[in-house]
């Protein structure tokens, strides 16, 4: 019988598993609440406009199919290659903070429903949350 040889991943690789493993899970959880934010407001932009007291349906209708473009993008994204997705996480990173900001001068200066104010907060603490979380085991990656 040959001699076998086992080949087990260096303390390095497995590290370096453990923050890429992580950050797929974010960026996927971030492409899920994306895509179902913006399929509900493309089938019921409407509705969300009055509910949120945006004056607007179309801007529901645009804000929703960019975040189902977003999603798309995100969950891509997920599926790469270690060494390919620093710089894509990044990115996603960058465009989430940027919502952040967004929702920030929303709240600022457009008057929304009590209902729009909450949701507007709500969304806007959770894509603060994913852009932390995802910049934080990018930081980890090798």
């Amino acid at each position: 019988m040959a001699n076998a040889i086992t080949v087990t991943p260096s303390r390095a690789a497995r590290a370096m598993e453990r923050p890429a493993r992580n950050l797929r899970a974010v960026l996927a959880a971030n492409a899920a609440t994306s895509a179902l934010a913006g399929v509900a407001g493309l089938v019921a932009a409407g509705w969300w406009a009055d509910e949120l007291g945006l004056p607007s349906v179309a801007v529901v209708r645009i804000v929703s199919a960019a975040l189902v473009v977003f999603a798309v993008d995100v969950a891509l994204v997920a599926r790469r290659a270690t060494g390919r997705l620093r710089p894509a996480a990044l990115a996603i990173s960058l465009v989430d903070l940027a919502w952040v900001v967004g929702t920030v001068a929303v709240l600022a200066t457009v008057d929304l429903t009590t209902t729009g104010r909450l949701v507007a907060i709500v969304m806007g603490l959770g894509v603060l949350d994913f852009a932390a979380l995802q910049l934080w085991f990018r930081s980890r990656l090798a």
